[in-house]
């Protein structure tokens, strides 16, 4: 058996991107989401326990490389007061938590004591591949690596146990037009994630959806 987790990177970092999140989870294949806690939404957390199918885990930002450990600490803790409960999963913003020596030291040092599944840990096969920039950001925006065919092409390298794609849907804004250079392109996401055809694709490929709380338990 293969699972597939689809997880929406970004929850609160505007109002209309946790709008398309929440879309891309009841309409289309979406079942997991990490929050950026110190975002201007981030408060709407409060009510995704509306959606007990969704895993709602933390996008870790640290502002340097400083201090680490209290600020994902500091943002943990302020992750359980808006969620009610401890991260489900941690992945990081703009970079992958094994890119910084003093993030996965870090990150690390908390699952010890908090066992919790984190991208690019081996706890899943991460698929990078449905983002219209890289990984962090940067490079050429390509609206076609966030198509239909491209979600397709991702799906198809799901081919461990655990497999994680990451998403950035949403819809746009002034807002986040003026804070983000990613930002109509997340309607073209939304587009593809909740395409019609995309949840027979997945079980023809012998895929089962889940969220990172269903993976221990699997």
């Amino acid at each position: 058996m293969k699972y597939l987790i689809v997880n929406a990177d970004d929850f609160g970092y505007s109002f209309s991107v946790n709008k398309g999140i929440i879309e891309a989870h009841v309409k289309g294949i979406v079942t997991s989401t990490t929050v950026m806690i110190d975002a201007i939404a981030a408060e709407e957390a409060n009510d995704l326990s509306k959606y007990p199918d969704l895993s709602v885990g933390l996008h870790f930002f640290p502002k340097s490389l400083d201090d680490v450990e209290v600020e994902l600490a500091r943002q943990v803790e302020l992750f359980e007061k808006i969620v009610g409960h401890k991260p489900d999963s941690i992945d990081t913003h703009k970079r992958m938590p094994t890119d910084d020596k003093e993030i996965e030291a870090a990150i690390k040092k908390y699952c010890k004591v908090n066992p919790t599944p984190v991208r690019g840990f081996g706890h899943a096969k991460f698929i990078r591949s449905f983002f219209g920039y890289n990984v962090d950001g940067s490079g050429k925006l390509s609206e076609d690596h966030v198509s239909l065919d491209s979600l397709k092409n991702a799906i198809d390298q799901a081919t461990d146990e655990f497999n994680e794609i990451m998403c950035h849907v949403g819809y746009s804004d002034d807002y986040l037009r003026s804070n983000s250079s990613y930002n109509d392109t997340r309607e073209i996401e939304l587009k593809s994630i909740c395409d019609p055809e995309i949840k027979g694709y997945i079980t023809s490929k012998g895929l089962t959806l889940c969220n990172w709380k269903q993976v221990e338990l699997l």
